[in-house]
């Protein structure tokens, strides 16, 4: 059997408790569950003081409210970040592009920029087959 403490050696916030499922036990319908709100009670209790001394003091069952404590840490988890911190830097140094052209003659052209911007590569490019037709 649980072991149960005096109302007076308890937390007032676990003593209330304690009376209020007591005040269940004595008015409950023979094979009643506990209710959701008392279970809810437990379990925030167990959150502040631990499952063990709650488990006592209300006299549940350990495996029970433990499972419970567990579960409801596991939903109020956050999912992802509030805020996420993306730095965007620049490419690193040896990161670059090269141009390679080639015409139906054979001839070809390479071109290699270190830091090059889109629109100079697309300009370079443009100029260089319009120059040939």
């Amino acid at each position: 059997m649980a072991q149960s403490f005096p109302a007076a050696a308890l937390e007032p916030e676990l003593a209330e408790a304690a009376a209020a499922l007591t005040r269940w036990r004595d008015t409950r319908p023979l094979g009643g569950r506990i209710p959701e709100a008392l279970w809810s009670r437990a379990v925030e209790l167990a959150a502040r003081h631990g499952v063990a001394q709650v488990a006592r003091a209300l006299r549940l069952d350990y495996v029970r409210l433990k499972r419970r404590a567990r579960a409801q840490s596991e939903a109020a988890a956050p999912l992802s970040p509030g805020f996420l911190d993306l730095t965007l830097d620049l490419p690193p140094a040896g990161s670059g592009c090269i141009l390679a052209l080639t015409d139906t003659r054979g001839r070809s052209l390479r071109i290699e920029w270190t830091r090059p911007l889109a629109s100079e590569v697309a300009a370079v490019a443009r100029s260089l087959w319009e120059a040939t037709a």
